[in-house]
């Protein structure tokens, strides 16, 4: 009878096992994309447990969202993520986001792990960044500004100084104080890290613009951003829709994930009529060659990426594998002898 148990990894045994290591995470996250476009991936909508019906609530009230994928190609593992975002969460002292994942096996149907995903949920995310800027960032950029200092951008300069040979990167927050600690923690020796007070000067001539904030309201302008930037919107609200609308290229990681959710991006821009799919290319068509992105060092490129199960369950994989290998979580059963067969 086939084994029942499975590895329950917290979230010390993720670290453990390579999960804060982005170079691997980018190339599990890109190949989940290059698997999703030529349909070696399976992706059901996501289910979102929203506190209001109001634009910005889950800026303001958070949500719950449980996300399932069957990832192919080396990985063929099915696998799910259930994770709360409470932005109340920080001044108790807890992440904003509670990640977890479980993943299973594609023929039996068994469980192989359950473990925490706060941490591959946000490396992941800075990982779809990196896999963007080197698909989309002009040749050469070398200097980057992050708009927000929280969690989620640390992953996203850990993404910029893999992806990029960066020689500046700006950080811009709501609360400067908050921009500043982050440069002092964040500093490296390869590049230098500068709060800027207003936004529009963390933009300037920046190549690569990252947003990652709780902005309540559109406030990022076309003006803002320099001829051959790529801008790339993890949180919602940040851009305006004319930004989007001016853009020369624009980009996704799933059409239909990014529109179901009216907050954001494309969603906005799509119901005030200024784009349409056909306008709109995604990473893995771009990683397979049937669509294309930049096509002048000049293009203004604009991406919203609203975060897949298939990236959580490949990035999840890998530090499975890389779990098992070293010895690490605790091996559970989900029973000695079934009740039923």
């Amino acid at each position: 009878m086939p084994n029942a148990s499975f590895l329950f990894l917290s979230q010390e045994d993720v670290v453990a096992a390579g999960g804060l290591d982005m170079g691997p995470t980018i190339e599990a996250v890109e190949e989940s994309l290059r698997l999703l476009a030529t349909g070696d991936a399976i992706l059901p909508p996501k289910s979102s447990i929203r506190w209001s019906d109001a634009i910005d609530s889950e800026e303001r009230e958070g949500r719950i969202m449980a996300m399932p994928a069957y990832v192919g190609g080396s990985f063929r593992v099915a696998g799910f993520k259930w994770i709360p975002s409470v932005p109340d969460n920080p001044s108790r002292g807890l992440p904003r986001g509670i990640g977890l994942i479980g993943l299973t096996d594609r023929d039996t149907g068994l469980p192989l792990a359950v473990m925490d995903g706060t941490v591959v949920s946000a490396m992941r995310t800075g990982a779809v960044t990196g896999v963007a800027a080197r698909l989309l960032a002009a040749t050469g950029s070398s200097v980057a500004t992050i708009l927000g200092a929280g969690v989620q951008a640390k992953t996203q300069l850990m993404a910029l100084e893999v992806s990029l040979a960066l020689t500046e990167v700006r950080i811009w927050d709501v609360d400067p104080d908050r921009a500043r600690a982050f440069c002092e923690r964040e500093a490296r020796q390869d590049f230098s890290l500068v709060p800027v007070d207003d936004p529009r000067d963390a933009c300037g001539d920046a190549a690569v613009v990252v947003a990652a904030t709780l902005a309540r309201e559109p406030y990022v302008l076309p003006g803002w951003l320099a001829p051959g930037s790529t801008f790339v919107s993890i949180s919602s609200l940040d851009p305006t829709v004319e930004l989007i609308a001016s853009a020369d290229v624009l980009v996704c990681d799933s059409w239909e994930h990014e529109t179901e959710f009216p907050s954001r991006a494309f969603a906005r821009a799509l119901a005030a009529g200024v784009v349409d799919r056909d306008r709109v290319a995604e990473l893995g068509e771009l990683l397979v060659g049937s669509r294309p992105g930049r096509k002048g060092p000049l293009d203004r490129v604009f991406v919203s990426p609203v975060g897949l199960a298939v990236e959580d369950v490949a990035a999840a994989y890998r530090v499975y594998g890389r779990a098992a290998e070293l010895g690490l979580g605790v091996r559970l059963d989900l029973w000695r002898s079934p009740v039923w067969t």
